[in-house]
């Protein structure tokens, strides 16, 4: 009996090439011309993975421009802006295709901080329930002040429907995926988990800033007020598609800090909490609106 392949062809061996003429070239030869057609078919289309892998970072990377509304150094609803974070020196970002539950994806603090879609994000005010101190202030105008509520939302060059930053309680099945703290995602239902707070970042003087305009370009800290944990990152390494990147997650850190003799110990913020509302690079087209200066 002859046989028509090789013992090395029979154990699973792909060695051999149709060229050789061993085995069933043939069959080889028609596979390969079909194979060759099909990615000429899909390059043809832009269906390959690497052309649709190109067309996302260009799209999530392509340039954005900071949108200040006023040139007074302050923070207006409507503005287009970044939020950096003082211990990853990154700023957030998303990644539409990083999917999680409840038809959410990831926010993350990213190292690239040249403006973008993925890293500039858009501030509205919330326009729906709120508690006994909305109560206390009459906000007429269009500038966001500390103890306000508001919603962090996409740039609409990166998602036409903008989702909002949002965040929800830490539960054994919900938290963040690797430092386990409360989840920070964006999702495009809106509730009040959509909602964050401005606060002055010393609680010393936080009583006392409430219902003063907000700067840009200074630190302030982020409260969820859901949960009443503050918006935070830390460097927590978070790999994607883009790189390696850090973890953006709530969760309170104090700082003590020593104080005269016959006044009680003061905590004030962490540097994971602190952030900084960019509206402006200095010594690009954008710095002189708004800020860089301020």
């Amino acid at each position: 009996m002859e046989f028509l392949y090789t013992r090395q062809q029979m154990e699973g061996f792909k060695g051999y090439q149709h060229r050789v003429k061993i085995g069933n070239w043939s069959e080889d030869m028609e596979l390969e011309a079909a194979k060759l057609k099909d990615y000429l078919l899909k390059k043809e289309r832009g269906e390959l993975a690497s052309t649709r892998a190109d067309q996302r970072f260009a799209h999530s990377l392509k340039p954005a421009t900071l949108q200040p509304r006023y040139d007074d150094s302050l923070l207006h609803f409507g503005d287009i802006v970044m939020l950096f974070n003082q211990a990853t020196d990154g700023c957030l970002a998303c990644d539409p295709q990083d999917s999680l539950p409840d038809e959410s994806f990831a926010a993350t603090s990213t190292w690239y901080t040249e403006p973008c879609s993925r890293n500039t994000f858009q501030i509205t005010k919330w326009t729906g329930k709120g508690d006994m101190k909305d109560a206390m202030f009459d906000f007429r105008d269009d500038v966001v002040h500390f103890g306000q509520k508001i919603q962090i939302r996409c740039n609409s060059a990166l998602l036409p429907s903008q989702p909002f930053l949002v965040s929800m309680p830490k539960t054994i099945t919900s938290f963040s995926r690797y430092s386990r703290n409360q989840e920070v995602a964006l999702r495009a239902r809106e509730d009040y988990s959509t909602v964050w707070e401005v606060q002055y970042l010393d609680p010393q003087y936080k009583m006392e800033m409430e219902g003063q305009a907000v700067p840009t370009n200074a630190p302030v800290a982020l409260m969820h007020c859901g949960t009443h944990q503050h918006l935070a990152s830390d460097v927590v390494k978070y790999p994607n598609d883009f790189g390696t990147e850090y973890e953006s997650f709530c969760k309170t850190f104090n700082e003590i800090q020593k104080s005269q003799m016959g006044q009680r110990e003061r905590k004030i913020l962490g540097e994971c909490n602190r952030w900084c509302f960019v509206n402006g690079i200095p010594g690009g087209p954008d710095g002189g609106a708004g800020g860089a200066g301020g």
